[in-house]
């Protein structure tokens, strides 16, 4: 663990501190630190390595480890997997059952990976949901339609025989 050093209310130099005893010893988000490696001094609140230290706690939410994703607005999943985005069930159901239907869930689909990329892991969930909300429609469209023709066969097949 780093060792900091940080200036105090009166500018006088305190230290070295490892990281986990910084707000014990009155380091605030905007308390000038250093350690060795780093070319100056900065704002606490501004090293990265400390970042998780000062960020504002969401209510409802417990302070998360380092590297998990932190949810940018209230309801976000507190999460770091990102959604499924049902692009092979887009394709196969516009293959397979319903055009029309298909593009559309192809279209949410492409769009899932990059929301997450973009940290809207709200938005990258409500498109999963609407990739796979499509393709479920595409194939029972594909299917009803299907079956319709089917019976159609049927009774033309029946009509010819009488």
């Amino acid at each position: 663990m780093a060792q900091y050093y940080f200036l105090d209310k009166n500018n006088t130099q305190q230290g070295p501190v490892e990281e986990s005893q910084l707000t014990v010893n009155g380091v605030t988000a905007s308390t000038m630190v250093w350690c060795a490696g780093m070319a100056d001094w900065k704002p606490a609140g501004e090293v990265p390595e400390l970042a998780y230290i000062f960020r504002p706690q969401t209510a409802g939410y417990a302070q998360p480890a380092t590297g998990y994703y932190t949810p940018q607005q209230p309801g976000a999943p507190m999460t770091n997997i990102a959604p499924p985005n049902n692009l092979v069930w887009a394709i196969l159901s516009t293959v397979l059952c319903c055009l029309p239907l298909g593009v559309v869930s192809i279209i949410y689909a492409s769009q899932v990976d990059s929301e997450w990329n973009r940290g809207n892991a709200n938005e990258a969930y409500r498109k999963s949901r609407l990739a796979r909300n499509w393709a479920i429609a595409s194939a029972c469209s594909g299917l009803v339609i299907s079956t319709i023709y089917i019976i159609c066969i049927f009774i033309g097949a029946f009509a010819e025989a009488i």
